[in-house]
Protein backbone atom coordinates (compact mmCIF):
# COMPACT_ATOMS: atom_id res chain seq x y z
CA UNK A 1 0.00 0.00 0.00
CA UNK A 2 1.24 3.29 -1.11
CA UNK A 3 1.23 5.87 2.30
CA UNK A 4 2.52 8.81 0.57
CA UNK A 5 0.53 11.51 0.06
CA UNK A 6 -0.30 11.82 -3.43
CA UNK A 7 0.46 14.46 -5.79
CA UNK A 8 -2.75 15.89 -5.66
CA UNK A 9 -2.50 16.27 -1.14
CA UNK A 10 0.60 17.93 -1.62
CA UNK A 11 -1.04 20.87 -4.16
CA UNK A 12 -4.16 20.78 -1.53
CA UNK A 13 -1.76 21.38 1.51
CA UNK A 14 0.27 23.86 -0.48
CA UNK A 15 -3.01 25.98 -1.38
CA UNK A 16 -3.72 25.67 2.64
CA UNK A 17 -0.52 27.42 3.41
CA UNK A 18 -0.87 30.28 0.73
CA UNK A 19 -4.22 30.86 1.32
CA UNK A 20 -4.64 30.63 5.34
CA UNK A 21 -6.71 33.63 6.65
CA UNK A 22 -4.90 36.55 7.54
CA UNK A 23 -5.78 37.97 10.94
CA UNK A 24 -8.78 39.95 11.10
CA UNK A 25 -10.18 37.96 8.38
CA UNK A 26 -14.11 37.18 9.07
CA UNK A 27 -15.21 34.37 10.89
CA UNK A 28 -17.28 33.02 7.62
CA UNK A 29 -13.25 33.00 5.64
CA UNK A 30 -11.79 31.06 8.87
CA UNK A 31 -14.78 28.68 8.85
CA UNK A 32 -14.01 27.87 5.49
CA UNK A 33 -10.22 27.48 5.16
CA UNK A 34 -10.87 25.30 8.47
CA UNK A 35 -13.72 22.86 6.40
CA UNK A 36 -10.78 22.76 3.30
CA UNK A 37 -8.10 21.63 5.99
CA UNK A 38 -10.59 19.09 6.88
CA UNK A 39 -11.13 17.28 3.85
CA UNK A 40 -7.65 17.40 2.76
CA UNK A 41 -7.51 15.44 6.44
CA UNK A 42 -9.98 12.96 5.37
CA UNK A 43 -8.16 12.34 1.73
CA UNK A 44 -5.10 11.49 3.86
CA UNK A 45 -6.98 9.23 6.56
CA UNK A 46 -8.92 7.50 3.39
CA UNK A 47 -5.10 6.80 1.95
CA UNK A 48 -4.78 4.43 5.00
CA UNK A 49 -1.10 3.44 7.03
CA UNK A 50 0.04 4.26 10.16
CA UNK A 51 -1.18 8.03 10.59
CA UNK A 52 -4.68 7.05 9.28
CA UNK A 53 -6.08 7.36 13.20
CA UNK A 54 -4.22 10.78 13.38
CA UNK A 55 -5.47 12.13 10.26
CA UNK A 56 -8.89 11.49 10.63
CA UNK A 57 -8.54 12.99 14.07
CA UNK A 58 -7.50 15.69 12.48
CA UNK A 59 -9.95 15.92 9.77
CA UNK A 60 -12.63 15.57 12.76
CA UNK A 61 -10.50 18.60 14.65
CA UNK A 62 -10.94 21.11 11.90
CA UNK A 63 -14.76 20.17 11.09
CA UNK A 64 -16.02 20.70 15.33
CA UNK A 65 -13.62 24.17 14.77
CA UNK A 66 -14.87 25.80 11.95
CA UNK A 67 -18.74 24.80 13.14
CA UNK A 68 -17.57 26.76 16.29
CA UNK A 69 -16.70 29.75 13.93
CA UNK A 70 -19.85 29.46 12.07
CA UNK A 71 -21.74 29.15 14.96
CA UNK A 72 -19.93 32.05 16.56
CA UNK A 73 -21.50 34.19 13.63
CA UNK A 74 -24.75 33.44 12.59
CA UNK A 75 -25.23 31.14 9.44
CA UNK A 76 -24.76 27.33 9.55
CA UNK A 77 -22.26 25.61 7.53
Amino acid sequence: MNTQPSINAIIEMTALFTHRPAPGASNEAVAEWYRAKGRMHEQLAARGGDDADQESAHAAASFAHADRLSAEGGWAA
